[in-house]
């Protein structure tokens, strides 16, 4: 059994075919689906233009792997309703998951490395343009500098992470952290740790996680 675990795909309008494309291959490619957060994006339109978008193609090839659906921060369960059974069999905000000599713990992340928007509320709509903007400048900065931005960018979030999880958990050998939020795909074997990585500005990052509880992260271009 493959598990695919994706977070931080930031669903938002237009509608992008070849990231629809891409999203599908790799669902399709997994026996079952962890959406580790950040699914669609709230600070830049609301759930219920989320699930009447072109977007929703993805709805039944997600509930036919009967994925469990990961609240992050752009995603939080109050700007959804009961809907997000259209594409999930499962709502949470952690999940543990039990495979051979492992336990998996799924978080997206956002109470472990807290970010702006911990504080401040942007689905206002007077703060959505600063997002548009945000969002807008990284992909330009993405096609012109490729990986190197994206390194730069984010190479440093998943440290911290690190450090927070053994503050907050004190986790036990068994424990593997699986965290999305930090936009910076990683397998970490000596900490137990993971990040799902990110879904934007053309480029993807997943896990699969297969029967033997190998965990491999996934990388490629989407966008071209």
């Amino acid at each position: 059994m493959n598990i695919l675990v994706f977070s931080d795909t930031h669903l938002y309008l237009p509608f992008n075919q070849k990231k629809f494309n891409y999203l599908k291959k790799i669902v399709n490619s997994a026996d079952k689906v962890i959406i580790n957060g950040d699914f669609f994006d709230a600070y830049m339109l609301n759930f219920n233009r989320f699930v009447n978008s072109r977007w929703n193609k993805l709805f039944p090839l997600l509930k036919n792997k009967n994925a469990v659906y990961i609240y992050g921060n752009h995603d939080k369960k109050e700007y959804s309703d009961n809907r997000v059974d259209l594409f999930s069999v499962k709502q949470t905000y952690r999940l543990e998951l039990k495979l051979n000599d492992r336990n998996y713990i799924f978080e997206h992340g956002q109470n472990i490395r807290k970010t702006p928007d911990y504080y401040i509320d942007f689905t206002k709509p007077y703060l959505t343009w600063l997002v548009f903007l945000t969002h807008a400048l990284h992909y330009l900065l993405t096609f012109i500098f490729k990986k190197k931005f994206l390194d730069f960018r984010y190479g440093w979030t998943n440290n911290i992470s690190r450090v927070r999880i053994k503050k907050l958990y004190k986790p036990d050998k068994n424990d593997f952290y699986i965290i999305g939020h930090n936009h910076f795909g990683e397998v970490d074997e000596k900490n137990r740790f993971a990040c799902s990585g990110i879904n934007l500005y053309g480029y993807g990052q997943y896990l699969m996680i297969d029967s033997s509880s190998k965990i491999t992260l996934h990388e490629e271009w989407y966008d071209k």
